[in-house]
């Protein structure tokens, strides 16, 4: 007779079975980093950090901006595959969030939008955007805001990986 296994038993069967895959993986030279992606941390336009940290502001109108928007630099002569952006709630809430791919050419593509996304507390939502086949952006915005948002702290960031 087979005995059921608690919710704890399967999520401490499921860990040694990814460790096994994980060892094998590497005793095969998978894991080496010939195979691996390499990923790149890109700068905030304005501060030259890699992470930005920001309250949300009330929603900008005429000469009032708000400070929803944060751009990242995608250094030339390197081509990217994709990017991923990572946005850590400090405080859970619903958000209005969009990335944006900026090209030289003054054309944007639009790789993410979601109004009153509910973010958790200090769980990351990651946003993979893939750019142009042979054409990398020169900036990614990354757009956190929302009228229930305002006053919530997070932190964004940016990579871009080949």
């Amino acid at each position: 007779m087979k005995i059921p296994q608690s919710p704890i038993q399967s999520f401490c069967r499921y860990l040694a079975y990814a460790a096994a895959l994980g060892a094998t993986t590497m005793s095969l030279g998978l894991g080496s980093s010939a195979y691996a992606q390499t990923c790149q941390s890109l700068e905030d336009v304005g501060s030259g950090e890699t992470e930005v940290t920001k309250t949300v502001s009330t929603f900008g109108l005429l000469f009032i901006r708000s400070n929803w928007h944060t751009d990242f630099a995608v250094p030339g002569g390197t081509d990217f595959s994709y990017f991923v952006a990572t946005i850590l709630p400090i405080e859970g809430d619903t958000y209005d969030i969009d990335v944006n791919l900026k090209y030289s050419d003054n054309s944007i593509d639009q790789a993410y939008t979601v109004n009153n996304a509910v973010l958790t507390e200090g769980e990351p939502l990651r946003i993979r955007a893939a750019s142009r086949s042979g054409d990398d952006p020169f900036q990614i915005n990354v757009r956190v805001g929302g009228t229930q948002a305002e006053g919530n702290k997070y932190t964004v960031s940016v990579v871009g990986c080949r």
